[in-house]
C-alpha cells in the first residue's frame, strides 16, 4: 500500500461532512456592512421587513455563475413580495471579473466585497456557492451548498416560505419529489465513490479514476470524490491533473488540509519545491492527522537539498502514524 493510499484512508474515515455553513439556522442573521462593487456602503439590517437572498460566490466558477443567473430569476418573479437579492464575493476575488460577469449576464442585484471576510467568518461559509435566506424578522431561515441540479427549484419553493405563500407542510411536500431524485443522485454518486475506493485499495488506479470521475459526474458537488481523484492523479505521477481535482476541491471547501496537503504534494511533482513548502506548513497547522503533510513536507525539503529539515519532516511522519498503529508496510515510501 502507497502513502498517498493509506493517506486517503483517513480522508474516508475522520473527514467531516460538509454543508453551506457552519452556524444553524434558526437564529439572528449576523448582521454586516460591506461595499458594494460601486463603493456604496451595504448593511443587512437595514432590510429588515424584507427577505433577502445571499449569495456569496466565486468569479471564475460555473456554479457560482449558474447560482447567480437563477438568483436574477427569483429577484424578478417574488421582487413585489419583499425579496432581496444580493451577491457577496470574497477580498481575494477580481473586482474587475465580477462587474464583468454581472454585466454580461444581466444580473441587476448589487455585488458586495466582503474585503474582511466579515460575511466568510461571520457565517461560516463552506462551499462555493453558498445561498442562505433571511426572512423579514431577521432570521436565517435557510441555507443551500453549492449548486446541484434541483437548486433553482429549492431556492424558489424556499422564498415562498419565506414570505409565506406556503407552510412548513406545503414546502414540504413541493420538495419531496425533488428530495428524491436527489437523493437518487446521491446514492449514486455514492456508490460509485465507495467502488472507487475498493479499486483504489486494490491498486486498480486507472479503473479507480475512470470510476471517481463517473461518481463526480453524478454528484459534482462532493468534496471526497476530488480528493480521491487528485491523490489517485498523484500515484499515476499526473501532477496538472492533481493540480485540477485538488483546486476544485479547495472551491467546495477552502480550509480542506487534506486538499491543501495533496496541492502540496502535487506542486512538489511538478518541482514547484517553494510554492509547495509554502502549502504543505499552511496545511500541517491545525491538522489532527498530519502524516501525509509532514511527509511532502519532508521530501520537498529533500528537493532543496536540506537534508536535516527533510529527515525532521519524515520523522514526524512515521511518529504521527505509530501513534496511530499503521502497519510498517504503509511508510514504506518514507524510507
Amino acid at each position: 500500500m502507497s502513502l498517498f493510499i493509506f493517506f486517503f484512508a483517513f480522508i474516508l474515515f475522520f473527514s467531516p461532512v460538509s454543508d453551506a455553513i457552519s452556524i444553524p439556522t434558526g437564529g439572528p442573521a449576523p448582521d454586516f456592512t460591506l461595499s458594494t462593487l460601486e463603493g456604496d456602503k451595504v448593511s443587512l439590517s437595514s432590510f429588515r421587513g424584507r427577505t433577502v437572498v445571499l449569495i456569496y460566490w466565486r468569479t471564475g466558477q460555473e456554479r457560482s455563475l449558474l447560482a447567480l443567473k437563477d438568483g436574477n430569476e427569483m429577484l424578478r418573479k417574488f421582487r413585489d413580495k419583499g425579496v432581496e437579492v444580493m451577491g457577496v464575493i470574497a477580498g481575494s476575488d477580481s473586482a474587475v471579473d465580477a462587474r464583468r460577469i454581472i454585466k454580461d449576464n444581466g444580473i441587476t442585484y448589487p455585488v458586495l466585497v466582503d474585503t474582511d471576510r466579515d460575511v466568510y467568518g461571520g457565517y461560516g461559509i463552506r462551499v462555493y456557492p453558498t445561498t442562505v435566506i433571511i426572512n423579514s424578522e431577521g432570521i436565517l431561515a435557510r441555507d443551500i451548498p453549492g449548486h446541484s441540479l434541483t437548486y433553482k427549484k429549492v431556492l424558489e419553493e424556499y422564498i415562498r416560505n419565506a414570505v409565506g405563500e406556503t407552510d412548513d407542510r406545503e414546502l414540504e411536500e413541493a420538495l419531496s419529489v425533488h428530495r428524491e431524485k436527489k437523493d437518487r443522485s446521491v446514492l449514486e454518486a455514492s456508490r460509485l465513490y465507495n467502488l472507487a475506493v475498493k479499486f483504489t485499495e486494490a491498486g486498480m488506479h486507472e479503473l479507480a479514476i475512470d470510476t471517481v470521475r463517473k461518481s463526480i459526474e453524478a454528484g459534482p458537488g462532493r468534496l471526497k470524490p476530488y480528493i480521491l481523484l487528485g491523490f489517485l492523479y498523484l500515484e499515476t505521477e499526473e501532477a496538472d491533473k492533481a493540480l485540477e481535482a485538488f483546486n476544485r476541491a479547495l472551491e467546495l471547501e477552502p480550509l480542506s488540509k487534506d486538499a491543501k496537503t495533496g496541492l502540496g504534494g502535487a506542486l512538489v511533482l511538478k518541482g514547484e519545491v517553494d510554492r509547495a513548502i509554502e502549502v504543505l506548513n499552511d496545511a500541517a497547522v491545525a491538522n489532527p492527522y498530519p502524516q501525509m503533510t509532514y511527509y511532502e513536507l519532508g521530501r520537498a525539503y529533500e528537493l532543496k537539498g536540506e537534508k536535516d529539515r527533510s529527515m525532521e519532516m519524515y520523522k514526524k511522519a512515521v511518529e504521527k502514524i505509530i501513534k496511530r498503529r499503521v502497519l510498517p508496510s504503509s511508510i514504506s515510501r518514507c524510507q
